[in-house]
């Protein structure tokens, strides 16, 4: 071997044409050797947020006074540079982000200046404050990749309008339909969760900070002015309901990533399915596969099978989340803190999921030949011509079933209807005999099945295009929401240079 010649990563490299995906790799190996950062390192970005906006709430509602709040802003910029250039960490003893980051303050501005942080706040309506913070952002951004997967999607489906194929109920050969009918039918359903994200963001997207411990606070508070800093659309507003259901938001977010993760989860299974050498419908691309230690030949679909686990794991995590809220008393109960790590591990498990399947679905091959063949055997045209021989005679769709029912039969050995045989049985048992041919080539019967929703090119690209215009406004109103958290950030630097300026 030449000294020269450059070595795979994956042992199994020199099987593939092409190196594999890096984010599929990765979204494979899962926790394997990737750790995952503290829970309250996460929301460390969030917190410092939050702080601001409450700081110059309080000194705007002369609460505290301009300077202590001047102060507590440039020790916030401190821990924000030393955060993000790796010179500080979080303390374990320090027990959360809140205290980690008011002890720092403190350090730097004194305690009796630092203390008038927490004015008016409580670790509950702050904690809840910052969670919420989070899931809007991984909301936001898992709602704009669904958006652009279901435009992957509907583009390959644009593609095989008339790629006929035998399409499958209980795992075998059902009936004609095209991969573009196929797949349009995952671009529906990746709609629908695109709104329920969107729908779930709206929700949740509400402000609780000013609740705090659960039952509000004797200080002239301007909960609507910190909300439009922090960019929530409006505040959240019984107190006691804000700290309560700290679960429901996590839940409610959870729901909306479990529905997509279950189409996706679908999606894969058919993938693997199909692309079985037995079936040989459909191909992925080398980057998408993963290879074997020890056979060489091998090229498995890990995306698809993964994603299975992740549903699975994103299910139970849903129903974790539903259930810690179970029988809890009204008011903060510590129980709660722990919907923050179930939903921390929700976003980790499928955070680059749907960047992974467009991916898929921009390279994915299909053999058009292989699939005609399926649509022109194993009778999966049979509901097709007993619906043509009932139009074309006086029989009811029953009378014609059981004459295609005994047609199956005798040509089970050609593996195919015929309509010579056809024809004979509608003279030994219905005495009628149709206007014309029953039994038509593939796309032709496709071709029949011209209605809203059907396989029909037409109707699929009808559907098409009402799905592409539909992403692509979903899209545009997750752009608006993100503009709206872009604009929330100005409005609170404007309010902080006001406050200096004065």
């Amino acid at each position: 071997m030449s000294k020269n010649k450059k070595t795979n990563v994956q042992v199994w490299g020199e099987r593939m044409k092409e190196p594999p995906d890096s984010a599929t790799v990765a979204y494979c190996a899962g926790r394997d050797v990737a750790a995952r950062p503290m829970a309250d390192a996460v929301l460390v970005p969030y917190d410092l947020w939050q702080n601001r906006a409450h700081v110059t709430m309080l000194a705007r509602q002369k609460i505290i006074e301009s300077p202590a709040a001047i102060r507590i802003l440039q020790a916030l910029s401190d821990f924000e540079r030393r955060w993000f250039e790796g010179k500080i960490a979080l303390d374990p003893q320090k027990e959360d982000v809140h205290i980690n980051i008011e002890h720092f303050v403190a350090a730097l501005v004194g305690e009796n200046v630092a203390g008038k942080l927490h004015t008016a706040r409580s670790r509950n309506d702050q904690s809840a404050t910052v969670v919420r913070m989070y899931v809007r952002d991984q909301l936001l951004s898992f709602g704009e990749n669904l958006c652009r997967t279901t435009e992957a999607v509907v583009q390959l489906a644009s593609r095989h309008l008339k790629t006929v194929v035998a399409g499958l109920t209980h795992y075998q050969p059902a009936s004609v339909t095209t991969f573009g009918h196929w797949f349009a039918s995952y671009a529906q359903a990746l709609l629908r969760d695109t709104e329920r994200i969107l729908a779930s963001y709206d929700r949740i997207n509400v402000s609780p900070l000013g609740a705090a411990a659960s039952f509000g606070t004797s200080w002239p508070i301007d909960r609507h002015f910190a909300a439009k800093c922090l960019g929530f659309a409006d505040v959240q507003e019984n107190s006691l309901d804000c700290i309560t259901n700290r679960w429901e938001m996590e839940a409610d977010a959870a729901s909306a990533v479990a529905f997509a993760m279950t189409h996706l989860s679908i999606m894969a299974q058919d993938l693997i399915l199909l692309s079985q050498p037995q079936y040989g419908l459909l191909e992925l691309a080398d980057r998408h596969t993963t290879g074997s230690s020890i056979m060489p030949q091998k090229r498995n679909p890990d995306f698809a099978e993964v994603t299975r686990a992740k549903t699975v794991v994103v299910q139970q995590l849903m129903t974790a989340l539903l259930g810690i809220a179970r029988g809890l008393v009204s008011g903060y109960n510590r129980d709660t803190q722990w919907t923050k790590y179930l939903i921390m591990d929700i976003f980790a498990e499928v955070e680059t999921a749907p960047a992974v399947f467009r991916s898929v679905f921009e390279t994915l091959r299909i053999n058009k030949e292989r699939a005609y063949a399926t649509a022109s055997a194993h009778f999966v045209n049979a509901v097709d011509v007993a619906d043509t021989l009932a139009r074309q005679t006086e029989l009811s769709f029953r009378e014609a079933y059981k004459i295609i029912s005994r047609a199956v039969r005798e040509c089970e050995a050609s593996g195919a209807l015929d309509n010579e045989t056809v024809l004979n049985l509608c003279r030994e048992e219905a005495q009628q005999l149709p206007s014309g041919p029953v039994v038509c080539d593939p796309l032709s019967v496709v071709g029949q099945k011209n209605h809203v929703g059907g396989p029909a090119p037409e109707a699929v690209g009808e559907t098409l295009r009402r799905l592409k215009t539909n992403a692509r406004a979903l899209a545009r109103e997750f752009a608006v929401r993100r503009r709206h958290l872009e604009r929330a950030q100005e409005y609170l630097r404007q309010a902080i240079s006001r406050l200096k300026a004065n």
